[in-house]
């Protein structure tokens, strides 16, 4: 199981993620949203690369998503 810790707000609130869990990452107005299996999402105020830099080597399908 590989972990990163993500902040979710700008007040500092901060969640584990098992990044094994994670389906897909998408931006829009509400800001970063990372999705899970379970069908679950969080929201993060990181840009996308930001979370990519802090998810990356963690799993081989972060590198699918990473623009070049």
């Amino acid at each position: 199981m590989a972990l990163a810790i993500i902040e979710r707000s700008g007040s500092g609130q901060i969640t584990v993620v098992n990044t094994d869990q994670v389906t897909y990452l998408r931006q829009d107005s509400y800001g970063t949203s990372i999705h899970f299996t379970s069908g679950e999402h969080i929201n993060c105020p990181m840009e996308m690369d930001a979370l990519l830099e802090t998810l990356q080597g963690r799993t081989p399908e972060t590198l699918l998503i990473k623009q070049n």
